[in-house]
């Protein structure tokens, strides 16, 4: 719930890809030919949860990869499954998820166990509403169920998230932008690895606290995406209002706000046709 981390879903996706290799073995020099792969390197300033009101600056190496097959496309965009698709409605996998959390760093979590890395794995539909010119405005209703990684071995269900939005595109040559409008809801098991305090945890500032299922949060995002030769440039922000939260009452949340910014740059070394 983070970042809808730049290219945190393209990592998930390599790993879907790695996965089905057997049964593309056969078609191994079509499959390289409609690859493309890079490399770059992300910049994002983030908020720990939705809630807090302590940040974390990351600044990582990451990987890039696109394929467009008969029935399986991948992109910055995440995985597209050929499901269900027409000309308005379209089936997809949506993939987000947030990053870790040392509860050492975290003022209001001190004491209590790590967050891990959360991942977010489900289907999307996105309908199609209208189109004039370079642009586009489309609903988007991804339902997601969250798992949460804790070491090599630790595994932990975390529930399940709602995130419909509507997505608004404009697009002219090398140039995008995109904005989404939409709310988060999810469940209260999700909201409990947040939220919650159970009896162990609680001190003197911190009392016994049983989340709800419900709204997190009203959310604005905004992406720029800038293509010349090889290089690709991306600027993300994201707002979200979580003043209507179901768990603001939790002596975990302090913040009504929630503020990301992000940078990345990317060099595609590998383009299909060159």
């Amino acid at each position: 719930m983070n970042p809808k981390a730049p290219y945190l879903n393209t990592l998930v996706a390599s790993l879907m890809i790695a996965s089905s290799s057997a049964s593309l073995a056969e078609d191994i020099d079509t499959l390289w030919d409609k690859l493309t792969i890079g490399v770059g390197v992300a910049a994002v300033d983030y908020p720990h949860y939705p809630g807090s009101s302590q940040s974390d600056t990351l600044v990582a190496p990451l990987p890039y990869l696109e394929y467009s097959g008969d029935w399986l496309s991948i992109d910055r965009d995440g995985v597209q499954a050929a499901l269900l698709k027409s000309d308005r409605f379209e089936l997809d996998i949506s993939v987000s998820g947030s990053l870790p959390v040392n509860n050492e760093d975290n003022r209001l979590r001190d004491g209590m166990d790590d967050l891990g890395l959360i991942i977010e794995v489900g289907p999307e539909l996105e309908v199609r509403l209208s189109e004039w010119g370079n642009n586009s405005l489309q609903l988007h209703i991804p339902l997601r169920a969250a798992i949460e990684l804790l070491g090599e071995e630790s595994v932990n269900t975390a529930g399940w998230v709602f995130d419909p939005r509507l997505h608004y595109q404009w697009n002219k040559n090398d140039l995008e932008f995109e904005i989404d409008l939409g709310a988060y809801w999810a469940s209260r098991e999700y909201n409990q690895l947040i939220y919650g305090v159970s009896a162990v945890d609680v001190t003197q500032t911190r009392a016994l606290y049983s989340a709800d299922s419900g709204l997190v949060g009203y959310r604005f995002s905004t992406t720029l995406q800038y293509d010349v030769n090889n290089w690709t440039f991306l600027a993300y922000a994201r707002y979200m209002d979580l003043a209507s939260s179901a768990n603001e009452t939790s002596p975990l949340f302090e913040d009504d706000s929630y503020v990301l910014f992000g940078l990345g740059a990317i060099w595609r070394f590998k383009i299909p046709g060159q």
